[in-house]
């Protein structure tokens, strides 16, 4: 189509002029619309205005053309239509005679010859109308001919689950944004009829839809901040949410952030794993530095120390919201050092790795100002850094202001080392390996002798914790092996502080993993969620069958034998069980998930980690067991408090110092919260377990009154690093403006 007919077409000439397709490219040609014959009767029409202009930006001729458009139908167009003789091939050049004048053209300030042309195009137009209109029937009935029948193209374009399930996932409605929540409200109030409940085939699975929208302001966490902030820098391993493998990195996450509220400045140290790529908020390059390594040689029976700079670059970034120091070996390197697919996945020697960033951590900080008043090293992993600090740095004069402090969280790993492998921090092992110092005491006779890092760091840390009091107490007592010689030697300078649950995360009243939130004095979201747990896991909907869910990792230290036996016991005792973990030991747990309990409507054995799924699991049980054989702390039991669900725990570590049996006469009614055992033997379990059945058929008022009140119990980090703070001034002498110890 030319530029003129483009510009001169009105809209009653053209809308039924569409582009006609078939269903086949056979058809096609026999359906395309005779564009030509269409569009020829425009070009007259667009020289039609007056001076003849056949440009669209020619305003004159444009409205000039208007104006006779309209004026010439008008009139009578039968009468008119009369008057008109059109050459039959229907020719661009066609000129109607006219028998006479038309007085309203006339009027209007139109040529008689003008008004002609117009009604040649009119009745053209109108022709090619008709034959527009036979072409459009004409592709209907083909497409008609040639359409499966309807139960054909069902059995076609059927889909696959999987596919079904992933669509349906994209093409979820949109959540609207939610009001703002005022203190005390909940997220989702308990509304049955709102929720979407899940079938047991869902793909993807119920617990992978997304998450609610939280709402832009939510009620801020309020915390009082502190007169005297402290400088800590935190070095580590692990780091939750995205550089976790146990508790540890929970530890260091919640800590961090409950001293952020209240105004300290806190950083946290860690390895820059390849497997964080991607998962670090804001990062940054922020230098390459260099830090001093050594490598022992051994040739003809004479060792020799070679000693060189490995450059290493620092990133700034946030994790969980936390500021971070992400350190790892510079490009040029070439080095597979934190190279893997997952934290402590990689090829790499891991007391090489991991001594070399100790020395990377304080050489970090040296090299860009930092002195902080608190260094907080964290496992053996990190151990090297107070024998560093003291040794080298403090004594260089290079870092002056820290003080140093050593958190175990697991004294089963005490972090083994050979001489030569402590050149990597570039200083030689043997500067260490004396009695006094680090030497492993198990290794004495041997040869050579070997360094325990964990006891280097409790030798030269200024104060020592662990996660628990019964914990530190324990390792007192002799659970600790050689290591108890070690501190009871410094047990001045060593206890225990309970870790603490970070209710940003785990909090029933603003879960968004839920389908309904709960709160002390407003608890039917809790039996929504156990409603939607059994549906969405297809076992039986029962509100009145006590729900026992164990999340663990499957490992001996977990009590895995009683793990199992609960199972059967449980149901034994007219309960459910949901286990969700995965470890060592999960092939016993697979091999009973796909045979004794593949089809039962009561037990699930769930041989994987998910944690959306754990949230809907705390909020659903009734009971959460935990049958440790050691738990320096556990984490476990302290969530299960915050959704309302009662304990059930072997009397050990830190299960000991939070949870209290309800039958304990030595306890105040206040305190009490679960179920405890001593033994670790199935009678011993048996005992608490039956209870636990017994109490919540039998008391029903009283099991939901103790579902609140363990729920108001403070297990918050805010409680447990406001311990930490004054452990922190203790060592450093910086005082709060109204201390006065």
């Amino acid at each position: 189509m030319s530029v003129q007919g483009a510009c001169a077409m009105r809209p009653g000439a053209t809308m039924r002029a569409g582009k006609s397709s078939g269903p086949t490219a056979a058809s096609r040609r026999d359906l395309t619309p005779r564009r030509s014959a269409l569009f020829a009767p425009l070009a007259p029409f667009a020289r039609a205005g007056a001076g003849g202009s056949n440009r669209c930006g020619n305003k004159s001729s444009s409205s000039a053309a208007s104006r006779g458009f309209v004026a010439s139908f008008g009139g009578n167009s039968r009468s008119r239509a009369s008057r008109l003789v059109v050459r039959a091939d229907g020719g661009d050049d066609a000129k109607p005679a006219v028998e006479e004048a038309d007085p309203v053209a006339e009027r209007a300030g139109i040529e008689t010859g003008g008004l002609s042309d117009l009604m040649a195009q009119l009745a053209a137009l109108q022709n090619e109308n008709s034959k527009l209109q036979e072409d459009i029937e004409e592709t209907k009935s083909i497409i008609a001919s040639v359409k499966p029948p309807p139960e054909e193209t069902a059995e076609v374009e059927e889909m696959d689950p999987a596919m079904a399930g992933i669509e349906a996932f994209f093409n979820q409605p949109q959540q609207k944004p939610r009001e703002p929540i005022g203190p005390g409200e909940l997220l989702s109030p308990p509304d049955e009829a709102a929720i979407v409940w899940p079938e047991p085939n869902e793909n993807p699975k119920f617990w992978e839809r997304p998450p609610i929208r939280m709402p832009e302001n939510l009620d801020p966490k309020t915390c009082e901040i502190t007169t005297k902030p402290l400088h800590v820098v935190h070095v580590t391993a692990e780091m939750a949410p995205v550089a976790k493998v146990g508790g540890l990195g929970d530890v260091v996450t919640g800590l961090a952030r409950a001293h952020l509220c209240q105004g300290h400045n806190v950083e946290v140290c860690i390895p820059y794993y390849s497997s964080l790529e991607g998962k670090v908020e804001d990062v940054q390059h922020v230098m390459d530095f260099d830090v001093p390594k050594g490598e022992q040689w051994e040739w003809d029976g004479e060792k020799e120390i070679r000693m060189s700079d490995f450059q290493w670059s620092m990133y700034s970034g946030k994790i969980g919201g936390c500021p971070i120091i992400a350190l790892r070996p510079a490009f040029r390197e070439g080095s597979n050092l934190f190279v893997g697919q997952r934290i402590y996945g990689g090829s790499y020697n891991e007391a090489e790795a991991y001594l070399s960033f100790c020395r990377a951590s304080l050489e970090c900080l040296r090299v860009t100002g930092r002195d902080p008043n608190v260094i907080h090293v964290h496992e053996w992993q990190c151990s090297a850094v107070a024998m560093l600090y003291w040794d080298v740095y403090h004594a260089q004069g290079l870092l002056n202001n820290a003080k140093v402090m050593l958190t175990i969280h697991n004294m089963d790993n005490t972090g083994e080392c050979r001489e030569e492998e402590f050149m990597a921090t570039g200083v030689p092992g043997s500067e260490f390996n004396t009695l006094e110092k680090a030497m492993d005491e198990r290794t004495i006779g041997h040869n050579p002798e070997r360094l325990c890092l964990m006891k280097g760091a409790i030798v030269y840390s200024n104060y020592v914790t662990t996660v628990s009091p019964t914990y530190a107490r324990e390792a007192l007592n002799g659970s600790a092996g050689f290591l108890g010689k070690t501190l009871l030697k410094e047990r001045t300078k060593f206890s225990g502080v309970i870790n603490g649950v970070d209710t940003e995360i785990w909090d029933a009243r603003l879960d968004n993993f839920l389908p309904a939130n709960f709160k002390p004095g407003t608890m039917e979201g809790k039996a929504l969620c156990k409603k939607y747990v059994q549906m969405g896991l297809g076992m039986n909907v029962d509100p009145h069958k006590p729900l026992v869910v164990c999340i663990s990792r499957l490992v001996p230290q977990k009590g895995i034998n009683l793990i199992e036996h609960a199972i059967p016991r449980t149901k034994e005792k007219g309960g459910q069980f949901i286990l969700l973990g995965s470890g060592h030991s999960d092939p016993p747990f697979q091999n009973l998930a796909e045979s004794v309990y593949k089809n039962d409507k009561d037990v699930k054995l769930l041989i994987f980690y998910s944690d959306a799924l754990s949230h809907l699991l705390y909020a659903a049980a009734d009971c959460v067991l935990v049958p440790s054989m050691f738990e320096p702390c556990g984490l476990t039991q302290m969530i299960a408090m915050c959704y309302g669900a009662l304990p059930i725990v072997r009397k050990t570590g830190g299960l000991a110092d939070t949870v209290h049996d309800v039958d304990d006469p030595s306890m105040s009614d206040s305190k009490k919260n679960g179920f405890v055992f001593e033994g670790a033997d199935n009678n011993s379990l048996d005992g608490a377990l039956d209870r636990a059945m017994r109490y919540y058929h039998e008391r029903k008022p009283w099991w939901k009154g103790m579902q609140e009140q363990v729920m108001d119990i403070d297990n918050s980090w805010e409680r447990a690093g406001e311990e930490y703070v004054q452990l922190y001034r203790m060592i450093t002498g910086i005082r709060e403006d109204n201390d006065h110890y």
